[in-house]
Order: structure tokens, then C-alpha cells, then sequence
């Protein structure tokens, strides 16, 4: 058994570390692993429905035991695979962890996901739908993504499909060259909520990234199951599509609302920070992230070195693992 221990891993490398596991059939513990679910509960749901999933699929055994995470993974088969989140969890996680393994699949795959397919704690269907995945087909690695309705945190209800192809790795130049960035414009999603919220976002927006704000679209979501609001920016660098975005944190631990005005700032505030570090040439670091083990698997080159802690975390988890 494989052990993976960092002295503070954060939720992205402790997914991807069951990820690559998974993709490799190879059991895995991961030190202090359980310790930053307790530490940090919210995300117990999400690794609570990857293990039923996991067990549903045939994909192994995973549990927490003695502070760490213990995943012993079976060899997953391509198919058709469905699964509904608790209504605190995510479905986009879902489909991160099983992504790798199903790209060396024999065949197609076909994940039907319903539950929360926005949340706070993972990123927007748009991230993954226009930016992970058109980067990602770039190295051969094609799939795609349908949200058929909202399911936001907190109430869930949400539905989407998502297929995965077997790989027709190729290497390439992902991050030199091409255009210069530029952003394009923002969305706003707003649902259930005073439509009031979303025009105060609008004027923040265009004042602190300077996107014009005839290019800042208001989107009410009239069907979904309880309130919502999520923020997402539309750029471009080195012709790589990027969505940048904040999903609003609307509800506590005990499930009641509690919406902050502090917290929409600081959200608003950290998305025009990540604007101006693209316009300087930056690719984001939640994107970098999610491509960099994908850039070793396929020989593409690499995204270019970060220097935060979670960047450094998944360079040296593909490391150790690929």
C-alpha cells in the first residue's frame, strides 16, 4: 500500500490522490487525511459519497481510519454510472475523482449526476464544461458535460450528464505562446433570491475588474430546488478558454441560511485579484492545478510553477505517483 502523507493536505490533493489511485489500481493511504475532514466537515459529504460511489460502481473500498483516508481501489470498468449527491455535497467532485480512471477506458463512459452541481466547495459545471475540458481535448483527452437543471448547496435537486472517451493522448504546448489574454465578459446566476443581490454583484464586478458592464449578464434561475448564487468571469490566455468564478456560501453547518456581506466582498475581491493576475499572464491556480496531472499523463508541457502550497502539493503528488 501506498502511503501519501503531506503535512497539510487541502481537499483538491486529497481527491486527486484518489483519483490517480483509482486510475492506477493501486491501494492508497493518505496520512492526515481523515484529520482535514474533521477538521474541515463540510467536505465530509463529498468523500462520503465518492465511497458509496466507489462502492456502487465496483471502483473499491474507501474509509477513514486512525486520522487517515484508505482506498483500495478495483480496476474501473467503462459504462453507465448514476449517482445522487446529499444535498450538502457535489456532483462535480464526483465526476473529478472519476474522470482520470474512465479516460483509459476501453470505451465510452457515461456518468448521470444529480444533486448539487454548484457548490462552494468545488467548481461551476461552466469550469469544467468550457475550460478544463476544451484544455484538456487539446492533449487528446475529449469529453463533455450537460447541466440539465441547477441543483445549487444547501437544497440540491440539480442534473447533469457528462461523457468520458478513451484517451487519444497526444502531447502539445499548452502554455507558451498563442494570444494575449483578455477577458470577455461575466455572468451572474441568481436564484431564489432578491434579484437586488445580483445587480449589487454587477456593479462590483465592473468596478474592481473592469469588465465592461453591458458584457455582465444577469441570470435568474427560475427552476431549482432552494437559493443560489454563483459569479463567473470569461477570459482567455494563450488560447486556452478560463472561467473564473466564486460560488456564494449561502447556508451554515446546521443548514440555515447565512448569507454574509462580508463574505460576497472578500468572494468578489478574490475573483478580480485572479483577473488581474490572468491579464499579467497568470494562469489560475485552481486550473493549473486540475490540468497538471493530465499535462504529465499525456507528455504535454506542464503549466508553469506556482508557488503556493496547494500547487506545490499536486506537483509533488504526480511526483510520486506518475
Amino acid at each position: 500500500m501506498v502511503n501519501i502523507d503531506f503535512p497539510n493536505p487541502d481537499w483538491i490533493v486529497i481527491r486527486q490522490t484518489l483519483s490517480l489511485a483509482l486510475m492506477k489500481a493501486i491501494p492508497i493511504t493518505i496520512g492526515r487525511g481523515a484529520a482535514f475532514i474533521e477538521a474541515h466537515p463540510a467536505y465530509r459529504p463529498i468523500l462520503d459519497d465518492m465511497a458509496r460511489l466507489a462502492g456502487e460502481s465496483g471502483a473499491g473500498r474507501l474509509i477513514t481510519d486512525a486520522g487517515s483516508i484508505i482506498f483500495e481501489p478495483r480496476t474501473l470498468a467503462p459504462g453507465r454510472f448514476r449517482h445522487d449527491t446529499g444535498h450538502v455535497s457535489s456532483a462535480v467532485e464526483l465526476l473529478l475523482f472519476l474522470m482520470p480512471a474512465l479516460f483509459h477506458g476501453d470505451f465510452r463512459s457515461v456518468l448521470d449526476l444529480g444533486g448539487v452541481t454548484h457548490s462552494p466547495l468545488s467548481c461551476p459545471t461552466a469550469f469544467v464544461k468550457e475550460s478544463l475540458l476544451a484544455a484538456l481535448e487539446r492533449m487528446g483527452l475529449y469529453g463533455s458535460l450537460t447541466l440539465r437543471r441547477f441543483g445549487f448547496h444547501g437544497s440540491g435537486g440539480g442534473d447533469m450528464e457528462s461523457r468520458v472517451y478513451p484517451r487519444e493522448a497526444r502531447g502539445g504546448r499548452l502554455f507558451t505562446g498563442g494570444a494575449a489574454p483578455a477577458v470577455t465578459g461575466a455572468r451572474i446566476f441568481i436564484s431564489r433570491l432578491d434579484t437586488a443581490l445580483a445587480e449589487l454583484e454587477k456593479g462590483m464586478i465592473a468596478e474592481k475588474t473592469g469588465v465592461d458592464a453591458k458584457r455582465i449578464a444577469i441570470i435568474e434561475i427560475m427552476e431549482s430546488d432552494g437559493p443560489g448564487n454563483g459569479v463567473q468571469v470569461f477570459a482567455s490566455l494563450r488560447g486556452i478558454p478560463v472561467v473564473l468564478f466564486r460560488e456564494m456560501m449561502l447556508y451554515d453547518r446546521n443548514g440555515g441560511l447565512a448569507f454574509s456581506e462580508e463574505a460576497l466582498h472578500e468572494g468578489i475581491d478574490g475573483l478580480a485579484g485572479e483577473t488581474r493576475r490572468l491579464m499579467n499572464g497568470e494562469l489560475p491556480e485552481r486550473l493549473a492545478r486540475e490540468l497538471f496531472p493530465y499535462c504529465v499523463l499525456t507528455g504535454s508541457e506542464t503549466p508553469p510553477a506556482g508557488g503556493s502550497a496547494g500547487a506545490s502539493m499536486t506537483r509533488d503528488l504526480c511526483g510520486m505517483m506518475l
